[in-house]
C-alpha cells in the first residue's frame, strides 16, 4: 500500500513523557496534524471547518514502538474509501530514518455540519479531489 502524503514531524521535549517518549495523547496530535495537513495539500486551499467538517468517529490504533526524543518521524497518510457521509483513512507514524513503523492507524471520519448539529454528505469537490490525488480509493 502507497501512501502519497507525508508530514514530517518534530518531536519536541515537552513531547516526552517520565518514560522518556511520546505519549499517546501527543501522538494523537502528530495524527491531527498530519490530517489537516493532508486536507489542505489536497483540497488546495484553506477548508472552512466551520461550514461543514471531517470528524473522527472511530479510531483504532496500535502502538508498535516508542518514539523518543532523538527519532526523526514523520506520518504517513492514505484516504483507502469514500463513502456518501464517510471517509476511511490509514495514518501510520514512522521512523523517516529506519522505515519502521512506530504507530498503525486505521480511521473514520464523518462529514459533520457544526451549524445544523448532524452529519451531512462529504462535499462532491472534496472526494473529486481525494480521488485525484490517491489514484487507487473505493467509493
Amino acid at each position: 500500500m502507497e501512501f502519497r502524503h507525508i508530514k514530517k514531524i518534530q518531536v519536541r521535549f515537552g513531547d516526552i513523557d517520565l518514560m522518556g517518549h511520546a505519549n499517546n495523547g501527543v501522538q494523537l496530535s502528530y495524527l491531527d496534524l498530519a490530517r489537516m495537513d493532508y486536507f489542505q495539500q489536497v483540497y488546495g486551499q484553506v477548508i472552512d471547518w466551520n461550514d461543514s467538517a471531517l470528524i473522527v468517529a472511530h479510531l483504532e490504533i496500535d502502538y508498535l514502538s516508542s518514539i523518543t526524543l532523538q527519532d526523526k518521524i514523520e506520518v504517513h497518510t492514505r484516504i483507502h474509501k469514500l463513502g456518501n457521509k464517510s471517509v476511511g483513512l490509514y495514518q501510520n507514524i514512522v521512523d523517516s530514518v529506519t522505515g519502521e513503523i512506530k504507530t498503525k492507524t486505521s480511521q473514520v471520519m464523518v462529514g459533520y455540519s457544526q451549524k445544523l448539529g448532524e452529519s451531512i454528505p462529504v462535499p462532491e469537490t472534496l472526494k473529486i479531489r481525494i480521488r485525484e490525488f490517491e489514484k487507487e480509493v473505493v467509493g
